[in-house]
């Protein structure tokens, strides 16, 4: 989609057809501003972006919009649709979930609010600390579908996470992720990093800004997690890769991350789906922040449930690859 100036947001003297808009809104009925609309068209570049923010913040999954030409027509309909009474407190629910992935963006951290205390945890500030015992497990995934390579199902995989978090896990989705999303694991510092993405020999296949092909080194993107470690002291509890022949570059990650997982040979995406929903399920299940220990436990148990409920994809549970192998 080709982002345009939105001026058709909804306010006072400007409801969409057929919403009314009387004489102000609603407290629990705000649209979004122009401002506002044109900051989440420069950060959510497409609906599959746009889409993962609306269920991260409980918007209505039959509300979301279907058949915009342009990302200013997507955010003008969801701005109508708010005004119109489709969510309570959704103007400030959206724009605060964007917040949590853009915290330096002013019209998003403005809406949000000032932080609260508790969100600023050591670790997170200056990269010293341990985590605190009830801090919930950070998780930012990237997933990426780049034009005529074939599709990875790697907005379902993101939806799907997203849906078995809820609110036990801290979940950052990056769908069309680009590797401008690698400068965020510095200042976010995720405890996870699942990458969803086509693999090619020692490479895994990003998108560019256009959502053309970006292939991102492997060496690359240990590198970047070399650096978090000696600059931020921060290493990666879990590093997750679904990707198709994932096996040959695993080991690369084992110098900064507790666990890798990976997969062996080529990768279903329809199984890889399923084996994320149920191995997120299972971390968001425990009643900490898992360790090491849990989550290679968590991996198995998702790799066998996939299997359980559909046999096609056995080879989830005989292509599984876990780092360390031993503990």
């Amino acid at each position: 989609m080709t982002s345009t100036e939105p001026g058709a947001a909804t306010g006072p003297g400007a409801a969409a057809p057929g919403v009314p808009s009387g004489g102000g809104p609603h407290p629990d009925r705000e649209w979004l501003l122009p401002a506002e609309i044109q900051a989440l068209v420069g950060a959510y570049r497409n609906s599959v972006q746009a889409d993962l923010l609306l269920r991260s913040a409980g918007y209505p999954s039959w509300a979301v919009p279907a058949g915009a030409v342009t990302m200013g027509e997507y955010w003008a309909q969801v701005s109508a649709q708010l005004e119109a009474g489709v969510m309570a407190g959704g103007r400030v629910r959206i724009l605060s979930a964007a917040a949590t992935t853009y915290r330096f963006q002013p019209v998003f951290a403005a809406a949000a609010g000032p932080p609260q205390a508790s969100s600023e945890s050591p670790d997170r500030r200056d990269g010293g600390g341990a985590d605190r015992p009830s801090e919930r497990l950070r998780v930012m995934l990237l997933g990426a579908e780049p034009a005529r390579l074939g599709a990875t199902r790697a907005g379902a995989e993101l939806r799907e996470v997203l849906r078995e978090a809820g609110d036990r896990l801290d979940v950052r989705a990056y769908a069309a992720a680009t590797a401008a999303e690698l400068d965020t694991i510095r200042t976010e510092l995720p405890h996870v990093l699942h990458l969803a993405c086509h693999g090619e020999e020692d490479a895994f296949v990003l998108e560019d800004e256009s959502g053309e092909a970006h292939r991102l080194a492997a060496v690359d993107l240990a590198e970047t997690l070399k650096l978090a470690a000696e600059h931020r002291g921060h290493r990666l509890r879990a590093m997750v890769l679904r990707s198709c022949g994932s096996e040959r570059v695993a080991a690369r990650f084992s110098p900064y991350a507790d666990v890798v997982v990976a997969h062996q040979g080529d990768l279903s995406g329809e199984c890889s789906v399923l084996f994320a929903s149920l191995f997120y399920r299972e971390l968001a299940a425990c009643s900490h922040p898992p360790t090491a220990t849990g989550i290679r436990a968590a991996a198995r148990f998702a790799a066998q449930d996939t299997v359980n409920r559909a046999d096609m994809c056995r080879t989830v549970k005989t292509g599984l690859i876990i780092l360390p192998e031993t503990v």
